[in-house]
């Protein structure tokens, strides 16, 4: 969903954290998850590791959104699955993610399909050799993943219509509509305070009446 970047991007920021050189990591040095190869590929071809310590945050971001988001055209996807294909595609690829989206598209929920797809990256991720060096960082992220995809599902939209503006009567109506939902108990007093003036009403008029005659 084309509002939920931003949301997505910061998300995977704290599962990819800063620098890092782990000699495990088939991914070399990493800054915000992105590896020098894809700092060679899309900043600067003789990158060294210095050079991707220093990157700079809005590089980053510039990479996820074009390299990733766009081209798993994360915009098209429903609230909430947009984020955990994201976050699969940064992972472990944006070939992989998008192909196992496809496989669970088909289902009506959003929310079945973002279990279905964390499901089968679990899956997949146990079957790495690198399982028992990564596997409780993984298992930590995709679960937070999951869960905050859910979250997404039920993100409130909020449409702003132009309206005609409401004549006094219909203003008073609203008002009185709102008064009465925030203090229920008005709904008996309102009544009785338009019947008391009818009837005061009504025994003015009669004194008036009264005396009209009698002159």
């Amino acid at each position: 969903m084309k509002d939920n970047f931003d949301y997505c991007l910061n998300e995977v920021l704290k599962s990819e954290g800063g620098y890092s050189n782990d000699p495990g990591d088939p991914g070399g040095p990493t800054n915000f998850g992105i590896t020098i190869i894809d700092y060679r590929k899309y900043i600067d071809p003789n990158g060294t590791a210095s050079d991707v310590r220093n990157m700079h945050v809005e590089d980053a971001k510039k990479i996820y959104k074009a390299r990733y988001w766009d081209v798993m055209h994360c915009d098209d996807l429903p609230s909430g699955v947009d984020y955990a294909v994201f976050d699969y595609g940064v992972n472990s690829g944006v070939g992989r993610a998008p192909k196992i989206y496809n496989q669970f598209k088909h289902l009506s929920d959003p929310v079945a399909i973002i279990n279905a797809i964390c499901d089968e990256r679990m899956a997949f991720l146990r079957s790495l050799r690198t399982w028992n060096t990564f596997g409780k960082g993984w298992t930590t992220r995709v679960n937070s993943v999951r869960k905050n995809s859910i979250k997404l599902t039920s993100k409130p939209i909020i449409t702003v219509t132009s309206k005609p503006a409401a004549s006094t009567a219909g203003a008073i109506v609203v008002a009185g509509a709102a008064a009465t939902a925030a203090y229920p108990h008005l709904w008996i007093v309102i009544p009785a305070i338009t019947i008391g003036v009818l009837i005061i009403g009504g025994i003015i008029y009669y004194i008036y009446q009264q005396r009209k005659t009698k002159k």
